[in-house]
């Protein structure tokens, strides 16, 4: 009904303007000039009535609007369509198509210099938005790097299949059990104090705040930093090494908690060699775009903690790299099984070293569950200083608020009315005040289409200026690569003490070289 009375008072103006001419040319007698233009004035006035009353609802403005128009109008908005026509890397990194289906081109450094967050619930589309955005920046010269501990079915293959059409290779490291061969060495060419850092990180010993907590902690910590500097004299020592100097040390195995989780750790056949693997420290020097893809796990704690301890060795090597002038990219996808204090604190100086994370999560609640660390904290580090984010649908209220506020408020007149009756008969009075609405309420972001088929991915970016909608879709996937396998390793060249193995024969039953570590495991 609004829609109809908005109509009819277009469509009065400008017939109301037409038969005001005609008046006006007949007094200077042009009757007949008049009669025209009256005429093409009944006609557009009539079109443009059509037009009104027959339009697509606008842009969602007002929490005051109806939920069903807003949701009709998303809707719209996932008209598939194919992402790989509009990639021009000469007019910036394409991320999508806006409400008015034009697409959108971001400078390679707007994204360099910002990090990036992507939210939504599962199966939104976060990961196509990541393949999207990372395959051009690969092929823009960068280094990317993706921890998914979840690993996506179509990503690996849509970063192969862009690798192959613009030249630059994918590296794939598979932290699982079902790849049970060595494929890297994390510890290879460590210093002493980075080799008791990953320990603590992947064992995770860092402060929590609970004192009685921290006290053990404490004395595992201290427990790394010996078995760290039991293996410093040999840059090749793997994770079978570390393991067989901590079964050597009687205040090492004492300390069950520890002992038990690095013999945990130690399950982990992908780090089961003293190769170095894949050359880090190259791969994120060297010239020419890469992507790494690690692919890690939710549920085996053994493979949760090398993803962690893999991460950190990479942050270490973007610490010391000495030259900086390649652009590196961290996408850390279902972040809460990624994030460690060491990570945490990265997060706030890795831009220096000419490096940018991009985050995916699901919803405000997965930054207050993350193990071992302040809540607090890692909203402040997430959160707050993620420069641009890409909100996709989304039922978490708390979250959907949050960014109803992000999206700020605008100006609205709004109408008055009142009715009263006296003697005389009614009245109405009619009075206009300003008021302030939000400019993208919290249903809108419950009623983001969910892609079904070839439609396209619906969201809200913010952080370029004022909150825009963004479709994007699934670039086409190749064959995921296999995971790179290097040689079994060799006996450990850690040598132990004879006199003590013969003055600790319990300690000597604990102790045994690199054919029985299976048996140590156990």
């Amino acid at each position: 009904m609004l829609k109809f009375f908005r109509a009819l008072k277009v469509f009065g103006l400008i017939a109301g303007a037409s038969f005001a001419i005609d008046i006006l040319l007949s007094l200077f007698n042009h009757g007949r000039l008049g009669i025209a233009v009256m005429m093409a004035g009944a006609a557009l006035a009539a079109i443009f009535w059509w037009r009104v009353m027959t339009s697509a609802p606008g842009d969602v403005r007002s929490g005051i609007r109806d939920v069903e128009e807003d949701a009709a109008y998303l809707k719209g908005l996932a008209l598939g369509f194919d992402p790989e026509q509009y990639i021009n890397l000469k007019k910036g990194v394409f991320i999508g198509l806006d409400g008015k289906r034009k697409p959108i081109y971001l400078p390679r450094q707007t994204l360099d210099k910002n990090h990036l967050e992507i939210l939504g619930e599962s199966g939104v589309g976060k990961s196509s938005l990541a393949g999207v955005l990372l395959s051009q920046l690969a092929a823009s010269g960068e280094a990317v790097v993706v921890f998914d501990p979840k690993p996506d079915e179509m990503l690996p293959g849509v970063l192969a299949r862009m690798g192959e059409k613009h030249g630059f290779p994918v590296l794939v490291i598979d932290l699982r059990h079902t790849a049970s061969f060595p494929q890297i060495n994390p510890f290879h060419s460590c210093r002493p104090d980075q080799v008791e850092e990953l320990l603590q990180v992947a064992l995770e010993l860092g402060k929590t705040g609970d004192a009685g907590v921290d006290f053990y902690r404490g004395g595992d910590r201290e427990a790394t930093s010996w078995i760290a500097e039991a293996v410093a004299a040999d840059p090749a020592r793997s994770m079978q090494d570390i393991i067989t100097a901590a079964g050597a040390d009687e205040l090492v195995t004492e300390k069950e908690n520890l002992w038990r989780e690095l013999r945990q750790l130690g399950r982990v056949k992908a780090f089961a060699t003293r190769e170095q693997g894949i050359d880090l420290a190259a791969l994120l020097e060297e010239d020419g775009g890469v992507v790494l893809y690690v692919m890690g796990s939710t549920t085996k704690l053994e493979v949760a903690a090398a993803q962690k301890l893999l991460l950190q060795r990479l942050l270490q090597v973007l610490e010391d790299r000495r030259d900086k002038s390649k652009p590196v990219c961290l996408f850390l996808d279902e972040l809460k099984y990624l994030l460690s204090p060491a990570a945490l604190r990265a997060a706030g100086t890795i831009r220096d070293r000419n490096s940018h994370l991009m985050f995916a999560h699901q919803s405000l609640g997965d930054l207050d569950d993350c193990p071992g660390l302040s809540p607090k904290a890692v909203r402040g580090a997430i959160w707050g200083n993620s420069g641009i984010k890409f909100a996709y649908k989304m039922l978490d209220s708390a979250t959907a608020l949050e960014l109803s506020r992000l999206a700020g408020a605008q100006r609205a007149d709004v109408q008055t009315m009142s009715s009263s009756q006296n003697d005389n008969g009614g009245s109405t009075n009619t009075s206009w005040t300003h008021a302030s609405r939000e400019f993208m309420p919290p249903h809108v972001f419950s009623h983001l289409p969910k892609p079904v088929g070839d439609q396209a991915s619906v969201g809200v970016v913010f952080g370029l200026g004022t909150a825009f909608f963004l479709s994007t879709r699934w670039l086409q996937a190749g064959q995921t690569p296999e995971p790179l396998r290097v040689e079994k390793p060799a006996a450990p060249t850690v040598s132990l003490d004879a006199e003590s193995h013969q003055e600790e024969p319990e300690a000597q039953a604990e102790q045994v070289g690199a054919d029985s570590l299976d048996d140590l495991l156990k």
